[in-house]
Formats: C-alpha cells, sequence, structure tokens
C-alpha cells in the first residue's frame, strides 16, 4: 500500500514549491551578483595612452564624475536585490521546513505501516 494519497500529493506539492523558491532565489543571487561585477569592473584602470597631461586629466576627471554616478545607482540596486533575496531567503526556508516536516510524516506513516 502507498499510504494517504493526500499526504503524497501534498509532499509532492511542497517539494515542487521548495524547487521554484529554490530557482527564484538562485535567479536573484544572480542577477545581485552580477550587479557587484559591473561595480568592480568600475574599478579597473583605464588607460590613457598618447594624450597631454592635460587631455588625461580630463579624460580621468570625466569619466570618474560618471563612474560616480553609476557606483551609486549600482550600489542603490544591489541593495534592493538584496533585500530581495533575503525576503526569498525566508519564504525559502518556509517552503524547505514544510517539505521536510511531510517527508517526516510519511516515514512515519510508512513506518507505522511496516513498509
Amino acid at each position: 500500500m502507498s499510504g494517504d494519497p493526500r499526504l503524497r500529493r501534498l509532499s509532492e506539492m511542497a517539494d515542487m514549491v521548495l524547487q521554484a523558491r529554490s530557482a527564484e532565489l538562485s535567479r536573484i543571487a544572480a542577477a545581485r551578483e552580477a550587479l557587484k561585477a559591473q561595480l568592480a569592473a568600475l574599478e579597473a584602470p583605464r588607460p590613457a595612452e598618447g594624450l597631454s597631461p592635460a587631455a588625461t586629466a580630463l579624460v580621468s576627471f570625466d569619466y570618474e564624475t560618471w563612474a560616480s554616478r553609476r557606483r551609486a545607482d549600482l550600489n542603490l540596486l544591489i541593495a534592493a536585490r538584496q533585500a530581495e533575496w533575503l525576503q526569498h531567503l525566508d519564504e525559502t526556508r518556509r517552503a524547505f521546513g514544510r517539505a521536510q516536516v511531510l517527508q517526516r510524516l510519511q516515514a512515519a506513516e510508512r513506518q507505522k505501516r511496516g513498509d
């Protein structure tokens, strides 16, 4: 005998929810890491070969002005992704807990039946 079909279906649904939450958590983490990579790329030195010292200074100033604004924007986006990730982490933990409880209930039921 395969046990209570309602418990089995509920466990299958809990596993599907856990998989969906885990996938969403991974997607958000990947988006956050991509933003961090963009931020790190702004720190790479920019070559200014063949320019006069005055032109090099102007190019550097223009780049740093733009890069500062871009860093601020990226930091805001990273903070938003981090908050979103933390929210989804809580949801994923709850889904994991539900799946674990249902698996234990199924195991207890099997043990009680003597399977």
